[in-house]
């Protein structure tokens, strides 16, 4: 992963703003049109932090979470999250599935695969504009899901070391229709990085 002894110029910083923007931009209008209502989304950040800082970072304090986990394949391998308060998600999945099949008793093997189609969906509507973008081939895995805290879900997701520094690329979305938030998280490996800014021509 990206370290802290990896220094960024402005005009770097400034591309890879880009990067999550176009990418949870693009998710962001998947997701928007899979639920038939408008995500509006934050302006994205990108930092480099401790991998036992990064619950902490993405907040939710003790609130359970649906955290979707795929890994990144291709020219710039990686991992990708999306993550909902668990609640929220449960209502995504209602809303989605009302909208395909209608009114039906959802078990709880519904509202995983669901999750993990929605995940899916999103992933590679991510991936894909960046390749359009950037011109580097990326490729979602196929989704993880794991529910609990944000601390337990990505202790389970990711085999990261807790003093291991993680370069992220995050943006946040909101539906106010239903009162949902969440985040979309890119954590691209060093190489991936490189590759990512060489789009730009700005290594």
């Amino acid at each position: 992963m990206i370290t802290q002894s990896l220094n960024l110029s402005d005009l770097q910083k400034d591309a890879l703003k880009e990067v999550g923007n176009i990418g949870a931009g693009h998710a962001a209008t998947s997701l928007s049109q899979l639920l038939n209502t408008t995500i509006q989304l934050s302006e994205p950040s990108i930092d480099v932090i401790k991998f036992r800082d990064l619950s902490n970072r993405v907040g939710y304090e003790n609130r359970l979470v649906a955290a979707l986990h795929m890994y990144v394949r291709g020219e710039a391998p990686g991992q990708l999250i999306v993550l909902f308060d668990r609640d929220h998600a449960l209502g995504y999945v209602d809303s989605f599935i009302g909208r395909i099949i209608g009114d039906i008793r959802i078990f709880d093997s519904i509202v995983d695969s669901t999750l993990k189609v929605l995940g899916n969906i999103m992933a590679g509507a991510y991936l894909s504009a960046l390749d359009s973008l950037t011109g580097v081939d990326m490729v979602p895995s196929v989704p993880t899901l794991s529910y609990g805290t944000v601390h337990a879900a990505f202790r389970s997701l990711l085999s990261i070391l807790p003093d291991q520094d993680v370069f992220l690329i995050e943006s946040s979305f909101l539906d106010k229709e239903r009162d949902v938030s969440g985040r979309f998280i890119l954590i691209p490996e060093t190489g991936s990085l490189h590759a990512l800014l060489a789009a730009f021509g700005v290594t």
